[in-house]
């Protein structure tokens, strides 16, 4: 039986903007799908976004939306959470939003153990600026910054 992603989605924003073979859609409709599993009402929500590829997800999704500057998604979750404890607020960010501008927020949001869902789109590079390495190039990977390869070692998250 397909599922119905209607209920979810702003009405007009489709198709999505993300390049083709990105797995970034994928994370999208899982997403959906996880919410609609939990029975979380719309209004009950928050998804906060940075800057880059990943932080074009909220501008889809038919709930409370938050997108804030480079790096600084987990923060203003932070913010959010500890105004409206009731709310279950997510961040979507990308590799270099979350471990490199954003990365001192990133281990600070672990350490503190506040209630946020902090889902972190690895695609192992800055995407949306031209293909730079990030945090997360794996060694030995060329990026157009890399050009004979990233020799710089990598942050390693799932």
């Amino acid at each position: 039986m397909a599922f119905n992603y209607d209920p979810y989605i702003r009405s007009g924003k489709l198709p999505h903007i993300w390049c083709p073979g990105c797995t970034f859609g994928i994370v999208f409709k899982s997403l959906l799908r996880a919410v609609d599993s939990m029975q979380i009402p719309k209004d009950d929500i928050a998804l906060v976004s940075g800057i880059g590829c990943a932080s074009r997800l909220p501008g889809y999704v038919d709930w409370n939306t938050l997108h804030t500057a480079h790096g600084r998604a987990i923060p203003f979750a932070t913010g959010l959470k500890m105004a409206r404890p009731d709310k279950k607020v997510l961040v979507v960010s990308g590799d270099g939003d979350a471990t490199a501008i954003g990365g001192n927020h990133f281990i600070h949001a672990c350490r503190r153990n506040i209630d946020i869902t902090v889902i972190v789109l690895n695609n192992f590079i800055y995407g949306m600026t031209g293909g730079q390495h990030s945090p997360t190039t794996p060694v030995g990977h060329m990026a157009t910054t890399m050009p004979f390869g990233n020799v710089d070692p990598t942050f390693n998250i799932p």
